[in-house]
Protein backbone atom coordinates (compact mmCIF):
# COMPACT_ATOMS: atom_id res chain seq x y z
CA UNK A 1 0.00 0.00 0.00
CA UNK A 2 1.15 3.47 -0.70
CA UNK A 3 2.12 5.70 1.77
CA UNK A 4 0.53 8.76 2.63
CA UNK A 5 2.09 12.32 3.47
CA UNK A 6 0.79 13.43 6.49
CA UNK A 7 0.92 17.38 7.44
CA UNK A 8 0.86 18.51 11.15
CA UNK A 9 -0.53 21.53 12.31
CA UNK A 10 3.03 23.23 12.50
CA UNK A 11 3.75 22.46 8.92
CA UNK A 12 6.23 19.85 9.15
CA UNK A 13 5.78 16.30 7.12
CA UNK A 14 6.17 13.06 7.78
CA UNK A 15 4.95 9.49 6.71
CA UNK A 16 2.71 7.48 8.29
CA UNK A 17 0.34 8.61 11.31
CA UNK A 18 0.45 11.67 13.12
CA UNK A 19 -0.81 11.04 16.56
CA UNK A 20 0.30 13.96 18.51
CA UNK A 21 -0.68 17.46 16.68
CA UNK A 22 -3.99 18.61 17.40
CA UNK A 23 -4.97 19.18 13.97
CA UNK A 24 -3.70 16.97 10.70
CA UNK A 25 -4.10 15.81 7.73
CA UNK A 26 -3.35 13.26 5.02
CA UNK A 27 -2.92 12.90 1.02
CA UNK A 28 -2.67 10.30 -0.53
CA UNK A 29 0.80 9.90 -2.33
CA UNK A 30 -1.05 9.51 -5.98
CA UNK A 31 -2.94 13.11 -5.03
CA UNK A 32 -0.02 14.71 -3.35
CA UNK A 33 0.17 17.17 -6.53
CA UNK A 34 -3.33 17.87 -6.38
CA UNK A 35 -2.96 19.56 -2.91
CA UNK A 36 0.60 20.80 -2.66
CA UNK A 37 2.24 21.28 0.77
CA UNK A 38 2.79 24.87 -0.70
CA UNK A 39 -0.43 26.20 -0.73
CA UNK A 40 -1.99 23.66 1.89
CA UNK A 41 0.54 24.59 4.58
CA UNK A 42 -2.14 23.76 7.62
CA UNK A 43 -5.24 21.76 7.73
CA UNK A 44 -7.41 24.82 8.08
CA UNK A 45 -6.83 25.83 4.67
CA UNK A 46 -8.88 22.93 2.94
CA UNK A 47 -12.26 24.12 5.13
CA UNK A 48 -11.93 27.30 2.54
CA UNK A 49 -11.69 25.73 -0.75
CA UNK A 50 -14.08 27.08 -2.98
CA UNK A 51 -16.39 24.64 -4.97
CA UNK A 52 -19.81 23.98 -6.04
CA UNK A 53 -22.37 23.32 -3.15
CA UNK A 54 -23.30 19.94 -3.14
CA UNK A 55 -25.48 19.33 0.41
CA UNK A 56 -25.26 21.89 3.21
CA UNK A 57 -26.45 21.48 6.52
CA UNK A 58 -26.01 22.48 10.24
CA UNK A 59 -22.82 19.68 10.70
CA UNK A 60 -22.13 18.62 7.44
CA UNK A 61 -20.70 20.38 4.49
CA UNK A 62 -20.25 19.03 0.86
CA UNK A 63 -18.24 20.50 -2.14
CA UNK A 64 -17.51 19.94 -5.51
CA UNK A 65 -14.13 20.88 -5.91
CA UNK A 66 -11.61 21.53 -9.47
CA UNK A 67 -7.75 21.18 -9.13
CA UNK A 68 -5.19 20.52 -11.53
CA UNK A 69 -1.98 18.64 -10.76
CA UNK A 70 0.61 21.47 -10.07
CA UNK A 71 3.22 19.34 -11.66
CA UNK A 72 1.66 18.30 -14.83
CA UNK A 73 -1.01 21.15 -15.17
CA UNK A 74 -1.43 20.28 -18.64
CA UNK A 75 -3.79 16.74 -17.65
CA UNK A 76 -6.30 18.73 -17.15
CA UNK A 77 -8.73 19.40 -14.40
CA UNK A 78 -10.09 16.77 -11.95
CA UNK A 79 -13.22 16.51 -9.79
CA UNK A 80 -13.14 16.04 -5.99
CA UNK A 81 -15.57 15.71 -3.45
CA UNK A 82 -14.56 17.61 0.10
CA UNK A 83 -16.86 16.71 2.94
CA UNK A 84 -16.70 18.03 6.05
CA UNK A 85 -18.38 17.38 9.28
CA UNK A 86 -18.17 19.78 12.14
CA UNK A 87 -18.96 18.93 16.00
CA UNK A 88 -20.97 20.82 18.05
CA UNK A 89 -20.17 21.01 21.58
CA UNK A 90 -22.86 17.92 22.77
CA UNK A 91 -21.82 15.87 19.85
CA UNK A 92 -18.49 16.72 20.57
CA UNK A 93 -18.14 14.69 23.86
CA UNK A 94 -18.35 11.44 22.65
CA UNK A 95 -15.43 11.69 20.01
CA UNK A 96 -12.86 11.40 22.70
CA UNK A 97 -11.50 7.97 22.42
CA UNK A 98 -12.57 7.65 18.98
CA UNK A 99 -10.82 8.06 15.20
CA UNK A 100 -12.88 10.53 13.41
CA UNK A 101 -15.52 9.61 11.15
CA UNK A 102 -13.94 11.19 8.05
CA UNK A 103 -11.04 9.18 9.22
CA UNK A 104 -13.29 5.80 9.68
CA UNK A 105 -14.39 6.43 5.81
CA UNK A 106 -11.11 7.25 4.31
CA UNK A 107 -9.58 3.96 5.79
CA UNK A 108 -13.16 1.84 5.06
CA UNK A 109 -13.07 2.84 1.00
CA UNK A 110 -9.56 2.33 0.97
CA UNK A 111 -10.59 -0.73 2.38
CA UNK A 112 -13.26 -1.40 -0.07
CA UNK A 113 -11.43 -0.26 -3.41
CA UNK A 114 -7.87 -2.78 -1.98
CA UNK A 115 -10.70 -6.04 -2.39
CA UNK A 116 -11.89 -4.50 -5.85
CA UNK A 117 -15.74 -3.25 -5.06
CA UNK A 118 -16.64 -0.12 -6.18
CA UNK A 119 -16.58 3.09 -4.25
CA UNK A 120 -15.49 6.43 -4.11
CA UNK A 121 -12.08 6.65 -4.60
CA UNK A 122 -10.07 8.28 -1.27
CA UNK A 123 -7.94 11.02 -1.70
CA UNK A 124 -7.29 12.43 1.98
CA UNK A 125 -8.57 13.39 5.24
CA UNK A 126 -8.15 15.35 7.98
CA UNK A 127 -9.14 16.24 11.63
CA UNK A 128 -8.90 19.32 14.05
CA UNK A 129 -9.01 18.06 17.87
CA UNK A 130 -10.02 20.90 20.78
CA UNK A 131 -7.67 20.79 23.83
CA UNK A 132 -9.75 17.82 25.08
CA UNK A 133 -8.69 15.63 22.08
CA UNK A 134 -12.39 16.13 21.22
CA UNK A 135 -12.83 16.40 17.42
CA UNK A 136 -13.83 19.61 16.43
CA UNK A 137 -14.26 19.26 13.10
CA UNK A 138 -13.19 16.69 10.48
CA UNK A 139 -12.85 16.15 6.32
CA UNK A 140 -12.39 13.66 3.35
CA UNK A 141 -11.81 14.23 0.04
CA UNK A 142 -12.67 11.69 -2.69
CA UNK A 143 -12.41 11.59 -6.30
CA UNK A 144 -15.86 12.87 -8.10
CA UNK A 145 -17.34 9.49 -9.60
CA UNK A 146 -18.70 10.74 -12.82
CA UNK A 147 -21.46 9.74 -15.13
CA UNK A 148 -23.81 8.78 -12.34
CA UNK A 149 -26.91 8.72 -9.89
CA UNK A 150 -27.96 7.39 -7.01
CA UNK A 151 -30.45 4.37 -6.46
CA UNK A 152 -33.07 6.12 -5.24
CA UNK A 153 -32.28 9.01 -8.46
CA UNK A 154 -32.13 5.87 -10.67
CA UNK A 155 -35.09 4.68 -9.29
CA UNK A 156 -37.33 7.56 -9.33
CA UNK A 157 -36.21 8.61 -13.09
CA UNK A 158 -37.21 4.79 -14.89
CA UNK A 159 -40.35 5.14 -12.62
CA UNK A 160 -41.17 8.71 -14.63
CA UNK A 161 -39.80 7.24 -17.79
CA UNK A 162 -42.18 4.36 -17.49
CA UNK A 163 -39.08 1.95 -18.20
CA UNK A 164 -38.68 0.72 -15.10
CA UNK A 165 -39.31 -3.40 -15.08
CA UNK A 166 -38.31 -6.29 -13.02
CA UNK A 167 -35.08 -7.34 -15.37
CA UNK A 168 -33.73 -3.88 -14.84
CA UNK A 169 -34.52 -4.23 -10.85
CA UNK A 170 -33.12 -7.79 -10.85
CA UNK A 171 -29.58 -6.47 -12.41
CA UNK A 172 -28.76 -4.11 -9.82
CA UNK A 173 -30.32 -5.60 -7.00
CA UNK A 174 -28.14 -9.43 -7.76
CA UNK A 175 -25.08 -7.13 -7.93
CA UNK A 176 -26.06 -5.65 -4.26
CA UNK A 177 -26.62 -9.09 -3.11
CA UNK A 178 -23.34 -10.12 -4.84
CA UNK A 179 -21.13 -7.55 -3.29
CA UNK A 180 -23.53 -7.95 0.62
CA UNK A 181 -22.38 -11.16 0.52
CA UNK A 182 -18.62 -10.93 0.21
CA UNK A 183 -18.44 -7.88 2.61
CA UNK A 184 -20.78 -9.93 5.19
CA UNK A 185 -18.70 -12.95 4.64
CA UNK A 186 -15.72 -11.07 6.18
CA UNK A 187 -17.62 -9.22 8.82
CA UNK A 188 -17.53 -5.85 6.97
CA UNK A 189 -20.57 -3.79 7.52
CA UNK A 190 -21.58 -0.60 5.90
CA UNK A 191 -24.44 0.69 7.95
CA UNK A 192 -25.46 3.75 5.79
CA UNK A 193 -26.70 1.67 2.94
CA UNK A 194 -29.39 4.01 2.02
CA UNK A 195 -30.55 4.03 -1.60
CA UNK A 196 -29.07 7.74 -2.02
CA UNK A 197 -25.53 6.72 -0.98
CA UNK A 198 -25.35 3.77 -3.59
CA UNK A 199 -24.44 5.25 -7.46
CA UNK A 200 -25.68 3.67 -10.84
CA UNK A 201 -24.76 4.73 -14.50
CA UNK A 202 -26.72 7.39 -15.21
CA UNK A 203 -27.51 5.75 -18.44
CA UNK A 204 -30.98 3.75 -18.43
CA UNK A 205 -30.19 1.81 -21.18
CA UNK A 206 -27.05 0.20 -19.78
CA UNK A 207 -26.16 -1.74 -16.53
CA UNK A 208 -22.95 -0.36 -14.95
CA UNK A 209 -20.58 -0.96 -11.71
CA UNK A 210 -22.09 -0.02 -8.53
CA UNK A 211 -20.22 2.62 -6.31
CA UNK A 212 -20.90 2.98 -2.68
CA UNK A 213 -20.60 6.31 -0.79
CA UNK A 214 -20.62 8.12 2.39
CA UNK A 215 -19.73 5.23 4.47
CA UNK A 216 -18.47 7.32 7.38
CA UNK A 217 -19.49 4.19 9.90
CA UNK A 218 -18.06 1.50 8.21
CA UNK A 219 -16.31 -1.37 10.50
CA UNK A 220 -15.38 -4.84 10.96
CA UNK A 221 -17.64 -6.50 13.43
CA UNK A 222 -16.40 -10.04 14.46
CA UNK A 223 -18.20 -10.89 17.81
CA UNK A 224 -21.19 -13.17 16.15
CA UNK A 225 -24.56 -11.24 17.74
CA UNK A 226 -23.28 -8.01 17.10
CA UNK A 227 -22.37 -8.82 13.39
CA UNK A 228 -26.19 -10.53 12.72
CA UNK A 229 -27.72 -6.96 14.24
CA UNK A 230 -25.42 -5.34 11.91
CA UNK A 231 -26.08 -7.69 8.82
CA UNK A 232 -29.98 -6.80 9.45
CA UNK A 233 -29.43 -3.40 9.55
CA UNK A 234 -27.40 -3.46 6.06
CA UNK A 235 -30.24 -5.21 3.93
CA UNK A 236 -32.78 -3.11 6.30
CA UNK A 237 -32.03 0.19 5.43
CA UNK A 238 -31.27 -0.40 2.07
CA UNK A 239 -35.05 -1.92 1.90
CA UNK A 240 -36.93 0.46 3.83
CA UNK A 241 -37.17 2.80 1.00
CA UNK A 242 -37.60 0.79 -1.90
CA UNK A 243 -40.65 -1.48 -0.57
CA UNK A 244 -42.14 1.73 0.94
CA UNK A 245 -43.82 1.59 -2.81
CA UNK A 246 -45.08 -2.13 -2.03
CA UNK A 247 -44.82 -2.37 -6.10
CA UNK A 248 -44.49 -6.04 -8.17
CA UNK A 249 -41.00 -4.18 -8.78
CA UNK A 250 -39.83 -4.15 -5.07
CA UNK A 251 -40.61 -7.54 -4.51
CA UNK A 252 -38.44 -8.60 -7.22
CA UNK A 253 -35.49 -6.23 -6.11
CA UNK A 254 -35.78 -8.73 -2.76
CA UNK A 255 -36.00 -11.55 -4.27
CA UNK A 256 -32.96 -11.03 -6.44
CA UNK A 257 -31.02 -9.71 -3.85
CA UNK A 258 -31.85 -12.90 -1.34
CA UNK A 259 -30.76 -15.01 -4.34
CA UNK A 260 -27.58 -13.61 -4.81
CA UNK A 261 -27.04 -12.72 -1.57
CA UNK A 262 -27.66 -16.41 0.69
CA UNK A 263 -26.30 -18.61 1.75
CA UNK A 264 -26.03 -16.62 4.86
CA UNK A 265 -22.52 -15.32 4.78
CA UNK A 266 -22.65 -15.14 8.50
CA UNK A 267 -24.06 -19.04 9.35
CA UNK A 268 -27.31 -18.06 11.01
CA UNK A 269 -29.86 -19.19 8.40
CA UNK A 270 -31.88 -17.55 5.39
CA UNK A 271 -35.13 -17.75 7.46
CA UNK A 272 -33.58 -15.74 10.51
CA UNK A 273 -31.89 -13.19 7.83
CA UNK A 274 -34.54 -12.30 6.42
CA UNK A 275 -36.45 -12.26 9.94
CA UNK A 276 -34.35 -9.61 11.23
CA UNK A 277 -34.00 -8.04 8.18
CA UNK A 278 -37.48 -7.09 8.05
CA UNK A 279 -37.62 -5.63 11.58
CA UNK A 280 -34.94 -3.22 10.50
CA UNK A 281 -37.11 -2.24 7.37
CA UNK A 282 -40.24 -1.81 9.25
CA UNK A 283 -37.86 0.30 11.87
CA UNK A 284 -36.35 2.54 8.92
CA UNK A 285 -40.39 3.10 7.84
CA UNK A 286 -41.35 3.68 11.79
CA UNK A 287 -43.59 0.71 11.16
CA UNK A 288 -42.64 -0.48 14.76
CA UNK A 289 -44.23 0.76 18.19
CA UNK A 290 -40.56 1.73 19.04
CA UNK A 291 -39.70 3.66 16.24
CA UNK A 292 -42.32 5.51 16.15
CA UNK A 293 -42.66 6.52 19.56
CA UNK A 294 -38.73 7.68 19.30
CA UNK A 295 -39.62 9.40 15.52
CA UNK A 296 -42.78 11.44 17.52
CA UNK A 297 -40.34 12.51 20.96
CA UNK A 298 -37.39 13.39 18.66
CA UNK A 299 -40.01 15.43 16.33
CA UNK A 300 -41.18 16.89 19.67
CA UNK A 301 -38.08 17.68 21.16
CA UNK A 302 -36.76 19.54 18.12
CA UNK A 303 -39.39 22.28 18.21
CA UNK A 304 -39.45 22.38 21.66
CA UNK A 305 -35.86 22.55 22.78
CA UNK A 306 -32.83 22.62 20.47
CA UNK A 307 -30.38 21.57 24.05
CA UNK A 308 -32.61 18.71 25.02
CA UNK A 309 -32.85 17.51 21.53
CA UNK A 310 -28.88 17.38 21.34
CA UNK A 311 -29.28 15.21 24.46
CA UNK A 312 -30.90 12.82 23.07
CA UNK A 313 -28.79 12.93 19.93
CA UNK A 314 -25.58 12.16 22.23
CA UNK A 315 -27.32 9.10 24.00
CA UNK A 316 -28.82 7.91 20.96
CA UNK A 317 -27.39 4.10 20.59
CA UNK A 318 -27.80 3.51 16.42
CA UNK A 319 -27.27 5.84 13.41
CA UNK A 320 -28.33 7.95 11.02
Amino acid sequence: MKKLSVHLSDGSTAFGLATSSRSRYEIAEAFASYFPLAEFPHYGVFLSILGSSLKRERRTIVTNIQRSPQSSPGDGVSSFVLKVYKYPFFQRIRTGLQISKAEREFRSLQYLNRIGVGAAQPVGYGVERDSFGFVRSCFIITRFIDDSINLSQWYAELKRQEKLDGKRMAEVFTQLGQVFHRLHQAHFFLFTTKPKNILVPDDLNRAGEIFFIDIPYARTLKWRMLARWAQARDIGVLFGNVTASQSDTADTAIESFYRAYLPDPLGFGSKAVKRYALRQMQAKQNRTLISRWVHDIKRWLAGKSTRIAAFLILTEITYG
